[in-house]
């Protein structure tokens, strides 16, 4: 390499092929159309995606580290199963998360990122709108606060909560009582309140938690 000259390596196209297939199965359980409990081979997956297994068994890899996939004995890999349980520790943990994200950005964020969290909370009609609109309010949110370490803490369990989200938000008028809910956390991080805007928070999480686990009884019953 010539004197002087460091940080020119270029990504490979593998790892950048690896994140593709793992953003678009993410997707896929997300959205529902992998069921949780539906059985992963590499072989259905690489018909589907069109892809080497290689890149499959490495985007597999990243999913089960982020919670979307398990390993289930003999069958091998599925999708996740979300039981109550889990369910409750995931909103037990994003509880204390989000209120730590709405105080910092209480304290960090300017007049103009607060305006631009209104602005993404404008209420869409459809369903896969609202869960972008809203994945855009967390981003937003996350990028006031300005704390790379809480950003990853987020980060290693939004996936299962974005999943979580699409079925909450289908309970009887939950949608409408999230959107409020969010408005209240912007207002109050406008008037620069933190404590209350922390337990507006924590009470967003806790309604989305209720919402979560109804979902989830309606389902088996």
């Amino acid at each position: 390499m010539a004197d002087g000259v460091n940080g020119l390596l270029v990504e490979r196209p593998e790892r950048l092929l690896r994140d593709r297939v793992t953003d678009a199965v993410r997707e896929a359980i997300t959205r529902g159309d992998l069921e949780p409990g539906r059985r992963l081979t590499e072989r259905e997956l690489g018909e589907l995606t069109g892809v080497s297994r290689t890149s499959l068994r490495e985007a597999l890899r990243s999913l089960q580290a982020e919670g979307l996939v398990e390993r289930s004995g003999a069958r091998g890999l599925q999708v996740a199963v979300l039981t109550a349980p889990v369910v409750s520790e995931l909103y037990d943990v994003r509880a204390p998360l989000e209120a730590a994200a709405v105080e910092l950005c209480v304290r960090n964020a300017s007049d103009t990122q607060v305006a631009n969290l209104r602005t993404a909370l404008t209420q869409p009609d459809e369903l896969d709108d609202q869960l972008a609109a809203t994945r855009r309010f967390y981003d937003l949110l996350l990028d006031a606060a300005g704390n790379s370490i809480l950003q990853q803490m987020f980060g290693s369990i939004e996936a299962r909560i974005h999943a979580l989200r699409r079925v909450s938000l289908r309970i009887g008028g939950r949608a409408e009582e999230s959107h409020r809910e969010l408005l209240e956390i912007v207002d109050l991080i406008a008037r620069r309140d933190g404590p209350a805007a922390a337990a507006a928070a924590t009470a967003h999480v806790l309604a989305a938690k209720a919402a979560a686990l109804a979902a989830l009884e309606n389902s088996i019953a």
